[in-house]
């Protein structure tokens, strides 16, 4: 799908790509804090090296529920202090994918907002809904 997205950017007239996660295997009971993180990256990577550094596509990233360890489960007791979202604040910044500012925040407690690259009005909101998962 990836391949598929990169070859064909400009026929396809992509503007962005909406990622919900849930990207590590759900053997939860065998997942760990490095695993599912790893699981995030990887694809991270493999999305950037389809689409090519030239690409204009944004990417908005979300954590789903399998992307932390334990399942469902995050610390919220400070800011920056989920395994997770420490990790993964580094692997999704860049030019299409979170700026400075955003992932300053995303850092903070896995959420983010996002203007759209079309509509200079419109913004993309991502939500880290572990905060209300209990």
């Amino acid at each position: 799908m990836f391949e598929f997205i990169g070859a064909n950017q400009d026929t396809l007239k992509t503007d962005f790509i909406t990622w919900a996660g849930d990207n590590s295997a759900h053997n939860v009971w065998d997942n760990t804090n490095e695993e599912v993180t790893h699981y995030s990256a990887l694809i991270t990577d493999k999305l950037n090296e389809a689409l090519g550094a030239d690409s204009k596509i944004a990417i908005y990233p979300s954590l789903g529920n399998h992307d932390t360890w334990p399942v469902n489960v995050q610390d919220f007791s400070t800011p920056n202090s989920n395994y997770p979202i420490n990790h993964l604040k580094s692997v999704w910044s860049g030019p299409n994918w979170l700026s400075d500012d955003e992932v300053k925040v995303f850092g903070r407690y896995g959420y983010f907002s996002k203007p759209l690259p079309f509509n200079t009005k419109g913004k993309v909101i991502s939500l880290n809904m572990q905060a209300c998962n209990d």
